[in-house]
C-alpha cells in the first residue's frame, strides 16, 4: 500500500483545502492501494524557529510548545510514501504559516549531517521541485 500526505498550508479555509483534498482523491484513482490523509494548517499556531540550535544540541525535537509537533507527525509516522503541498501564494511566496513549519523541520534533517542524531531522516527530505 502507498501511503499519501496532503497538507494545505493556508491559515485558512478555503481554496487551497479544496484543491488538495482534489488532489488526494485524483491518488485514490490508481490502479493500485492508496491511503490518504489531510492536514489542514488552518486554525493551527506554528511560531518561527528562532535558530537556537536547541533541538540540535539536544538531539531532540524543537522546543517550542505550538500545533508544529502534531502536524509533524504525519510525516514521520510512518513516513508517506508521498506527500501533496498546497499552498496560496502572499507575495510572490508561501504563507508565513508554512514558511515557519519548515524551518522548524530543522531537527528532521539533523541526522543528514550528525550521525549519530536519533531520528533518522525521512525519505521525503530527499524531494525535487519544478
Amino acid at each position: 500500500m502507498v501511503r499519501v500526505l496532503g497538507i494545505a498550508a493556508s491559515p485558512r479555509h478555503g481554496n487551497t483545502e479544496i484543491l488538495v483534498k482534489e488532489a488526494l482523491q485524483a491518488a485514490q484513482e490508481f490502479p493500485f492501494e492508496v491511503e490518504v490523509e489531510f492536514l489542514s494548517f488552518a486554525g493551527k499556531r506554528i511560531e518561527p524557529c528562532i535558530d537556537c540550535d536547541y533541538c540540535v544540541q539536544q538531539k531532540s525535537y524543537c522546543w517550542k510548545k505550538d500545533d508544529w509537533r502534531e502536524l509533524t507527525n504525519a510525516l514521520i509516522d510512518p513516513p508517506p510514501d508521498g506527500v501533496i503541498i498546497g499552498s496560496p501564494v502572499y507575495f510572490f511566496n508561501v504563507p508565513s504559516i508554512l514558511r515557519a513549519f519548515f524551518e522548524r523541520c530543522t531537527c528532521l534533517f539533523t541526522q543528514l549531517w550528525d550521525k549519530e542524531f536519533p531520528f533518522p531522516p525521512p525519505d521525503w527530505t530527499k524531494t525535487a521541485a519544478g
